[in-house]
């Protein structure tokens, strides 16, 4: 695994956590129905797909 790889996958973490804060955000702000509850984790988990197919598909700057 090369500087650059470690890099990226610290950056991911770091961003899956943001977006876990996200959950935890709106599960302590908001009364959500377990529909809503339920569309917010597949977003976000969608959310976090997509970033990962995007970093890994890009170089850092």
């Amino acid at each position: 695994m090369t500087i650059k790889d470690k890099i990226k996958e610290e950056l991911l973490k770091e961003l899956y956590t943001d977006i876990d804060k996200l959950y935890d955000f709106m599960q302590q702000h908001f009364e959500l129905s377990s529909e809503h509850e339920q569309l917010i984790i597949r977003d976000l988990n969608k959310l976090k797909d997509q970033i990962y197919l995007v970093s890994s598909q890009s170089k850092l700057s």
